[in-house]
């Protein structure tokens, strides 16, 4: 067990930045006029997340309320079923490498809880689906989580991704997005 955190730690170090290639997007909105390094294309973050290129696939994340959601994404960014499909985030924070296991949640999303109090610096994010491993690196979150505690306006259903700075509407129920308390 202390083998794999510190291969996790060395991964998490090692890998190059400058292929690092993720965007923080407003729910629903247009791919925008850049291509992070790495990238060939623009993207989209349908639940208002960071969006990873993984192969054939991309990945979305979302941090939230103590706890993370991932969703995969097919190669025109649509959501995909995760009937199948098991996932881990090794998650970095403040130097430390934490293992969290993710479950399936509804139809469309894995979810699982980050430690009390936990600011993720860096997360790798790993499904499988029958012979098929799909993986994507997030850095920079803690300021990405920063800005998701900042939004003023949440969905009265607490759907993931729904969090905003603005008024609108839920991407994943649709509902008008109400002022937090």
């Amino acid at each position: 067990m202390k083998l794999l955190h510190l291969l996790a730690a060395t991964l998490l170090l090692a890998a190059p930045l400058s292929l690092s290639a993720q965007h923080a997007h407003k729910p629903g909105a247009a791919g925008h006029g850049h291509n992070a390094a790495g990238e060939t294309h623009a993207h989209t973050a349908p639940h208002g997340g960071i969006v990873r290129t993984a192969g054939k696939y991309h990945v979305e994340l979302v941090l939230q309320g103590g706890q993370m959601t991932v969703y995969l994404l097919d190669g025109k960014e649509q959501t995909q079923a995760n009937k199948g499909l098991t996932g881990t985030a090794m998650v970095q924070q403040g130097g430390k490498t934490t293992t969290v296991p993710l479950a399936a949640y509804g139809d469309d999303q894995l979810r699982g809880a980050l430690p009390a109090g936990a600011t993720p610096t860096t997360a790798i994010i790993t499904l499988r689906r029958g012979g098929e491993t799909i993986s994507a690196r997030f850095d920079k979150l803690a300021s990405t989580s920063a800005k998701a505690k900042a939004a003023a306006y949440e969905c009265p259903m607490k759907c993931a991704g729904s969090a905003s700075d603005k008024p609108g509407s839920c991407p994943t129920c649709g509902m008008a997005l109400v002022k937090k308390a």
